[in-house]
């Protein structure tokens, strides 16, 4: 497992947070799980609508 901070910004408000994530993942298949985390993020903070991945970096 690695640690990522997944950085994304929701109606002009820039939100991140740090997720355990498998090492196994890269490219396309990090990416997607990237954005599957924010829209889980966002439903358990109940944020509704779109957003922007602004960035994700291994830490």
């Amino acid at each position: 497992m690695e640690y990522h901070r997944i950085a994304f910004i929701h109606n002009d408000i820039e939100y991140s947070f740090i997720k355990a994530m498998n090492d196994r993942l890269v490219g396309y298949a990090l990416m997607s799980a990237c954005r599957l985390e924010v829209q889980i993020y966002m439903k358990e903070h109940n944020l509704r609508g779109k957003y922007i991945l602004t960035g994700m970096a291994k830490i």
